[in-house]
């Protein structure tokens, strides 16, 4: 028997953590909510077992870009995706240039995003 896979979210609004918890859920994964970056990171078990990263890009405190940089630091090596309502061009660019497996942006479209992660996590596991 397989294990479901673990996928962690970041954001500060509980209405997108849960709806997120909710779908992934729904289609066979694991997940640990977490408010804040400072939230995750003061949790040592936060990313044991996980297979993937949500991170919501403005969060209170620490923005989603600055926890990835002290993830990175970190060499925590998880694929991200990244989302924001913020309808910036660049900050889509900024979040693919860090190494993001994308970008999506609020309101986020649910099948782009189950077919995402999918894709990723069964590319992973023949890495």
């Amino acid at each position: 028997m397989t294990l479901p896979q673990h996928i962690v979210i970041v954001d500060d609004e509980r209405s997108v953590r849960n709806g997120l918890s909710n779908l992934l859920h729904s289609d066979g994964y694991t997940t640990s909510l977490y408010e804040s970056g400072e939230e995750l990171l003061c949790d040592d078990k936060a990313l044991t077992g996980a297979a993937m990263l949500i991170i919501d890009v403005r969060l209170k405190g620490m923005s989603g870009f600055e926890l990835f940089a002290i993830l990175q630091q970190q060499s925590v090596t998880l694929p991200v995706i990244f989302i924001s309502a913020e309808q910036e061009e660049a900050v889509q660019w900024y979040a693919i240039a860090l190494g993001a497996v994308t970008f999506l942006r609020k309101p986020i479209d649910v099948d782009t995003l189950l077919t995402i992660i999918r894709n990723e996590l069964s590319h992973g596991e023949t890495r």
